[in-house]
């Protein structure tokens, strides 16, 4: 049986698997250099560097945040077709099988989403007065579903890859990991002359 044609050309495919990489990249690079760095603690408190090190997790945290939120969009937003996961459920001309099976990853992704949607709305896309002056967390989640949503994605993507492309995404590797490692020693050894 043949695959019935679907309404995405490889580029736009390809492009999507792209956001969503990058989207994992950034998430992975923060992980690893603020939430599991073994030196976080140090470099937090050092009168040299503590100062720095906050402000650059605040910056990495809310960019995190915010690449994920925005593969939460519509599809359609003001008008403008948006390159997100709505997208991509909504006008893929998907087999019936193939759309119930992105439909229950997309709902999924989304319950891990909304908090995170909400503090893009309310303080890293503007600024909310009422939140401001709340001062509550936005965009907090339980630990570990960070992982979980990320397994998710990864799945969707290759679910999309799959059907269009056929095989695997090549993508979401932790090789970030590594240049973190790198960047840290490299830190130390700066910081130890």
């Amino acid at each position: 049986m043949t695959k019935p044609k679907l309404a995405f050309s490889p580029l736009i495919v390809e492009e999507f698997c792209k956001l969503c990489d990058w989207t994992h990249e950034v998430w992975l690079h923060h992980r690893e250099l603020f939430d599991n760095n073994p030196r976080a603690e140090e470099l937090n408190k050092a009168s040299f560097t503590g100062a720095e090190f906050r402000r650059l997790a605040i910056i990495s945290q809310e960019y995190s945040i915010l690449q994920i939120a925005k593969l939460h969009d519509p599809a359609v937003s003001f008008g403008n077709i948006t390159l997100t996961i709505d997208y991509m459920v909504t006008y893929g001309g998907w087999s019936k099988t193939v759309l119930d099976r992105l439909r229950g990853l997309q709902e999924k992704l989304d319950t891990f989403a909304k908090p995170l949607r909400e503090a893009r709305h309310k303080i890293l896309s503007h600024n909310d007065l009422a939140a401001i002056v709340a001062g509550n967390t936005l965009g907090a989640f339980p630990n570990g579903e960070d992982v979980k949503y990320f397994e998710t994605l990864k799945e969707f993507v290759n679910v999309v890859h799959d059907e269009v492309l056929e095989g695997t995404c090549l993508l979401f590797d932790t090789l970030v990991k590594n240049d973190v490692v790198a960047f840290l020693a490299a830190i130390k050894t700066s910081t130890s002359n």
